[in-house]
């Protein structure tokens, strides 16, 4: 998660984003700071004038943006503007992140007339006629008369950064609890383990070889654990040396008992603090490797969080953006970023295969099935669907079936439903089933559905009309059913209001499935989709049977 931190951060001041709007380029900015950085234009400058006068078309005029116009002066690709009476005189400044961007426009003084006090609490007017640069793509947009609100709200960015930043306020958990860790107390910087107090007494004792490890707070570990200080190489042969020469022919760091001892004495030498000076060019490489990697990780991990969304009209807003910035990415990977830029004085070889094959997994097309709704198009007609087929109910009193859109056949898949409403204590179903299932019976009285149905008291499985584990516990209005669907095991467990109910239902499960529930007129329930996996239970672990949530 760390490494998605520069993906969520704006590049103009620097923080974390805060009430981010999407530039036509598909980049992002606060709305504080786009106001900020917004140029004012003279009136009887125009974009079509503009491209009269000299400046390029951009490259992103195939967008269709209303009465907004994009272009770049062909000159420089930073819209500096020159000539305009408001355009700033000073040089471009640079935010936190090292992004040139320009300095507020100073706005013209107002008629006298015109001095009117403002509202309080508004916010300024946004000047006619004005103009704003990308502070990364360094593309220019003049403004039509709606001004920023013009600009569409990255609803699913501001998620992603009010998560994570909740999940760097969470609590450091203990790492030897066996289960429901409790919060750390110290973090050991020898062994490199957060403990509790219980499991620090009876782990790591405060006597014999151990009282010497040093014992911080947990805040400070993890600190320390990310700024940990770099260690002085020692020879492999001679432990109690440093390596302070380098040997050019064995192409190896060596220390003088090396010499010494003849194996490199006849050998060309050098200092190792001059080798490394000399491929500095190796550094430089290994620099722009490591910024390409975390920048390239950040944005996977960016977009495995923005998938969890559950709002498909976010994710359709910006789904295409981040698809455009997955491809540039790959496209950068194989255009040389790994290609050694080095003499055959030092043999550098990076393997990108693994990096590569996971930003070619990166495809939105098949991560779809992480979010997916309910399918009018195989639903019985008696199903009624509402909130963008999100919410269903029924106009019957006898059972239907309603499956969702996506099919799952692999890794491990948890979603839920909220009941909305729940009269006259019906038993609806929940589960998984193929795709030729009954749609006019109770889910699970065929071969092709397994489900948990449910009353106001208990629940049952159900596969092929055989029902099993009774259990107790039942569900009323504002229960919430999760269903968790793990292939690496082939197993289904259900859960009622986070807390597992009753054992795994079913095993050897394979092949393709649908989300399925079945439900009459009695009952309303709404789907949430994109969840992670409970806390409780870890995919590929011994037995889950007694597990609790």
């Amino acid at each position: 998660m760390d490494e998605m931190e520069e993906e969520l951060k704006c590049p103009v001041c620097g923080s974390f984003y805060r009430e981010p709007i999407i530039l036509p380029c598909s980049h992002n900015i606060c709305l504080a700071c786009a106001r900020n950085i917004l140029v004012q234009t003279p009136d009887a400058e125009s974009p079509q004038s503009s491209r009269a006068s000299g400046s390029g078309v951009s490259d992103y005029d195939y967008l269709d943006l209303d009465k907004m116009s994009l272009y770049s002066e062909a000159d420089s690709g930073y819209g500096s503007y020159g000539g305009f009476v408001s355009a700033p005189t000073t040089p471009c400044q640079k935010s936190p992140n090292g992004v040139r961007v320009f300095p507020p426009a100073v706005p013209q003084p107002p008629p006298p007339q015109q001095h009117l006090l403002p509202q309080p609490g508004s916010l300024p007017p946004i000047p006619r006629n004005s103009c704003i640069t990308c502070p990364q793509c360094h593309r220019s947009l003049i403004l039509d008369d709606r001004g920023l609100r013009g600009f569409p709200k990255n609803r699913v960015l501001e998620g992603v950064v009010d998560r994570y930043q909740q999940s760097k306020a969470a609590a450091l958990k203990c790492q030897l609890c066996e289960k429901s860790p409790k919060e750390a107390t110290v973090m050991c910087e020898q062994c490199d383990v957060f403990y509790c107090d219980p499991c620090r007494l009876r782990c790591h004792p405060p006597r014999g070889p151990l009282a010497k490890h040093r014992l911080v707070p947990p805040a400070q570990g993890r600190i320390s654990r990310r700024a940990s200080p770099r260690k002085i190489s020692t020879c492999t042969e001679h432990e109690l040396e440093n390596l302070s020469m380098y040997c050019v022919q064995c192409k190896t760091p060596v220390c003088y008992q090396c010499l010494e001892e003849g194996k490199h004495g006849t050998h060309e030498v050098k200092a190792l603090g001059a080798m490394w000076k000399l491929h500095k060019v190796v550094r430089d490489q290994i620099s722009h490797c490591t910024v390409k990697l975390r920048q390239t990780t950040g944005l996977m991990e960016y977009c495995l969080e923005v998938i969890k969304e559950n709002d498909p009209s976010g994710f359709l807003q910006i789904s295409d953006a981040l698809i455009r910035r997955v491809h540039m990415t790959e496209s950068q990977w194989g255009k040389g970023t790994l290609t050694p830029r080095m003499t055959s004085d030092f043999d550098l070889t990076l393997d990108s295969g693994p990096l590569l094959q996971t930003i070619h997994q990166l495809d939105f097309v098949q991560m779809k099935v992480a979010w997916f709704i309910f399918d009018p198009a195989s639903a019985h007609p008696d199903i009624i669907f509402s909130n963008d087929n999100l919410t269903v109910t029924c106009n019957s009193y006898d059972d239907r079936v309603v499956m969702g859109n996506s099919a799952f056949s692999r890794g491990v898949h948890y979603w839920e439903m909220t009941v909305d409403r729940y009269d006259n204590h019906p038993d609806p179903a929940f589960g998984i089933a193929r795709s030729d299932v009954l749609k006019d019976v109770m889910l699970g009285k065929d071969d092709k559905a397994w489900a948990m149905y449910v009353d106001n008291n208990r629940s049952w499985f159900m596969h092929n009309n055989s029902h099993t584990n009774r259990t107790d516990g039942g569900i009323t209005k504002g229960s919430t059913i999760g269903v968790l669907l793990d292939f690496t095991r082939g197993i289904l467990i259900f859960l009622i209001n986070d807390e597992q109910q009753g054992p795994v239902a079913f095993e050897g499960l394979e092949g393709a499935y649908y989300p399925a529930i079945s439900l009459n007129r009695n009952v309303q329930v709404t789907l949430h989709t994109g969840l992670p996996i409970p806390d409780f239970y870890t995919p590929g672990e011994a037995d889950p049977t007694g597990s609790v949530c």
